[in-house]
This record gives C-alpha cells, sequence and structure tokens, in this order.
C-alpha cells in the first residue's frame, strides 16, 4: 500500500510538470508562430518598398524633364532667308539712290507752259567750262537755231556755228531745263567769268520746240537722248548774279 500510495503522489506530483511543459510548449509554439507570421507578414511590406522607393526616384526625374522640355532646334534656312532678303532690300535701295542723284536733271510734268513768242525771266546756273561742254544733237531747226551736231556722230553740217544760232542746253536754279543760244556772245559773259559755279539772270525769248534732242553735259561724257520735246530760243540781257 506504501508503495502504491508514493506512486500517486509521484504521479500527482509529475502530472503538474508536464501540464506546464505541455503549456510552455503550447505557449512557444504560438510565439513562434506569431513570430513567423509577423515575419512573413512583414516580408511583402519589405518587398515592395523598395519598389515604391524606386518608383519615387523616377517620378521627380519624370517631372524635371517634363518641366525643362529640350528646346527644338530653330530651323537655320529661314533665318538665312529673311537675311538675304533684308540684304537685297538694302542694295537696291542704295543702287535706287544712287541712280537717282546721279542723273542729270529733266524737265519735270509740273514745268512752265510757255509758247513761242513769250518772253520769261530766268537764272540759268553755269561753270565757265560750259561754253565747251554743253550740247546737243538733232536734225531739225527752231527759227533758223540749231545743235551743234545732226547726230551723235555727225557735227551740224548745214550751215554756220555763230553763237547767237547755236542751241545748247541749259538748266535754271529752280532746275527747268531747255535749249537756247546767244548766251555766251552777251557782253556779261565775255569778260573774266567766275572760277566757282555762278548764276546769271537773261530773258528767255521762246521761239518753239525741239522733239526729243540728244543733250550732253559734258564734251567727255555720253549722250542722253530724250523722250520729251525742249524749248528752244534766245536768250539775251544776260547780267551775272553777286553770290
Amino acid at each position: 500500500m506504501a508503495t502504491t500510495s508514493e506512486d500517486k503522489d509521484r504521479l500527482d506530483d509529475d502530472a503538474p510538470a508536464e501540464k506546464a511543459d505541455a503549456q510552455d510548449t503550447t505557449a512557444e509554439g504560438d510565439g513562434g508562430s506569431r513570430a513567423a507570421s509577423g515575419e512573413d507578414a512583414a516580408a511583402p511590406a519589405r518587398a515592395s518598398r523598395p519598389a515604391r522607393q524606386a518608383g519615387a526616384a523616377r517620378r521627380p526625374a519624370g517631372k524635371k524633364a517634363a518641366a525643362r522640355p529640350r528646346a527644338a532646334a530653330q530651323p537655320q534656312g529661314g533665318s538665312l532667308g529673311k537675311s538675304m532678303i533684308l540684304f537685297l532690300i538694302i542694295i537696291g535701295g542704295l543702287a535706287a539712290a544712287f541712280a537717282y542723284f546721279g542723273q542729270e536733271p529733266a524737265p519735270g510734268a509740273s514745268g512752265p507752259k510757255w509758247k513761242p513768242g513769250d518772253k520769261a525771266q530766268v537764272e540759268v546756273t553755269l561753270v565757265s567750262s560750259d561754253i565747251k561742254d554743253l550740247a546737243c544733237w538733232s536734225a531739225d531747226e527752231v527759227n533758223g537755231r540749231h545743235c551743234a551736231f545732226e547726230s551723235p556722230t555727225k557735227g551740224w553740217s548745214k550751215g554756220d556755228a555763230d553763237d547767237k544760232k547755236l542751241l545748247r542746253p541749259y538748266t535754271t536754279t529752280d532746275r527747268v531745263q531747255f535749249l537756247a543760244a546767244g548766251l555766251w556772245s552777251e557782253p556779261a559773259l565775255t569778260g573774266k567769268l567766275p572760277s566757282a559755279r555762278f548764276a546769271v539772270k537773261c530773258t528767255y525769248t521762246v521761239e518753239g520746240k525741239m522733239k526729243r534732242p540728244g543733250v550732253r553735259w559734258s564734251s567727255e561724257g555720253a549722250w542722253l537722248d530724250r523722250t520729251d520735246d525742249w524749248y528752244a530760243g534766245l536768250l539775251s540781257d544776260c547780267k551775272l548774279i553777286t553770290p
């Protein structure tokens, strides 16, 4: 009986220890399971974090590229074409200006409306060399007065070359042009003449018109063929105008 009681007491003593061990084992197993579950739950989070960070790193780069787009290359052909057009306009304007200011003055459409027999007071601009430089050509005569040449290459052959018969082209100080004879035989112009350009005031007697004469303003210059008719007549009563 003693042996049985001891065995029972031993069994009662071992039971709580085994139960405790079982509880400890269960708790340890539960803790390990929870830890494993936690690690398993954290693993996807950790796995997705680098992807989010990589995406975040890429997003600013994308925004920066959108904020600073690459400038489109400007076509050089258009700029070159505009430069060439501007250059041609400038060259054309200069050429037109030189042509305008370099040409001899021409009678304007608003010039005097003279008729044969009119006597007009005119102021003629001259230099002393005009006596040999100024000339015209035409095969026609106006009241017996004629040019020094019948054609650009042939001198007048139909009569004498008296100054009162010889027509020359003149320009007034207000830029009216006409043909006239008699100027260089006037007493005011037979003496010593000014070395610089000067003017004379004369009476111009209109005798008619000469059709499209050729004129020359220098003995070395080219003939200028006019497309309009010029008044022709006689200059008289000339006086030097004091500068």
